[in-house]
């Protein structure tokens, strides 16, 4: 079976690369400290590329990229250490826009006019993606909504302008576009392990309009959930291959009595055993990628599975990383601080290894 990239999947990898390579450590830490952890206009440079157009459907002037080729993108984004939200701000609201088929919602989003999180986690909810006590009540005059509940991890929200709210209304599940500005909005920042900012959120009686439902059910975004999950794993993929890299080129130069700690026997089985977890890691995700069904609770098993596999040793490879590098590693100082943080941060979104693994032997 033939795993080379096509010549168009070749120009994306070659665009992210371009476009992700030119933060460095320094720079980075500079970019984290500014308001919202971001620097905006990387955004709108990002957009213009293209990137977020890939996944959009041809119909609201997107490529029509496959899962495939987002996750191509989504690894060599994890490969440079990419600081950019491209998974949480991009690739997750574009596939939401994409199944609602919201002209207006993706036009925003692909021109870079409007940067959108997606508030989905709930206090107390753990990893169930049905809301519990974000709540839709329709307005004394029928002539809208009023939104009321709170929101914890929402992802990015300093410099959202739309917020993609899941929420009930009469006991079915429903996602609502709220502007981040709106009336009602209390917003509380915080940072994550990987420097980025997120946010909890409070709504008090938010007064919404009755076209602002998305026409999208539970099922579906179970199934974008998973896609999500996918380019999770395809960036934890490129970081942890990072990680290698730089641990290799690390013990070839540090000396420790006399000699290069690269000559060290206990030190070369710990990097081939990262190597081997690497190419399991590899060959899982392009298994999961060539599965032909990707919708339904079969596919999210297989995908929790997948996910569980990769994140596990996507930990084993950075806490190798990190005791080569010794004490510096965990710091901000070099790239693998910064790469084992996003790990971190990736393996636990929407589940960690124990609850993917319930989920997918559930399912099996």
């Amino acid at each position: 079976m033939d795993f080379d990239l096509s010549e168009t999947q070749r120009l994306f990898q070659a665009t992210t690369e371009r476009f992700a390579s030119t933060v460095d450590v320094a720079t980075r830490l500079s970019i984290r400290s500014l308001d919202g952890s971001y620097d905006k206009s990387r955004w709108q440079e990002l957009t213009e590329l293209g990137l977020l157009s890939i996944g959009a459907s041809t119909e609201f002037d997107g490529l029509d990229g496959s899962l495939t080729d987002l996750s191509v993108i989504a690894e060599t984004l994890g490969l440079n250490n990419a600081l950019d939200p491209w998974l949480e701000n991009g690739a997750f609201p574009v596939r939401l826009g994409n199944i609602a088929t919201d002209d207006a919602l993706l036009k925003a989003i692909l021109d870079g006019s409007q940067l959108v999180s997606v508030a989905f986690a709930e206090q107390n909810n753990r990893y169930e993606l049905f809301p519990g006590n974000t709540i839709i009540t329709t307005r004394d005059d029928g002539s809208g909504y009023y939104l009321n509940g709170e929101k914890h991890f929402v992802l990015t929200a300093a410099l959202a302008d739309i917020l993609l709210v899941t929420a009930q209304f009469n006991g079915e599940f429903g996602i609502y576009s709220v502007a981040a500005n709106s009336d009602g909005v209390d917003t509380h920042y915080y940072r994550l392990a990987d420097g980025s900012q997120a946010a909890a959120l409070t709504f008090k009686q938010v007064e919404l309009s009755i076209d602002t439902r998305l026409s999208i059910d539970f099922e579906q975004f179970q199934d974008v959930i998973a896609e999500i999950n996918v380019l999770c794993c395809s960036e934890i993929l490129g970081l942890s291959q990072l990680l290698l890299n730089e641990t290799i080129s690390y013990v070839k130069e540090r000396e420790q009595f006399g000699t290069t700690i690269g000559s060290f026997q206990s030190i070369q089985h710990g990097l081939v055993d990262c190597y081997s977890a690497l190419e399991q890691m590899r060959s899982l995700l392009f298994r999961t990628l060539l599965l032909e069904d990707k919708s339904g609770e079969k596919w999210r098993a297989n995908v929790m599975g997948a996910k569980a596999f990769i994140g596990e040793n996507a930990h084993l490879i950075a806490h190798k990383a990190v005791q080569y590098h010794g004490a510096m590693g965990i710091t901000d100082e070099v790239s693998i601080g910064h790469a084992m943080k996003r790990i971190m941060m990736l393996s636990r979104l929407f589940g960690d290894v124990a609850n993917n693994l319930k989920h997918y032997a559930r399912s099996t």
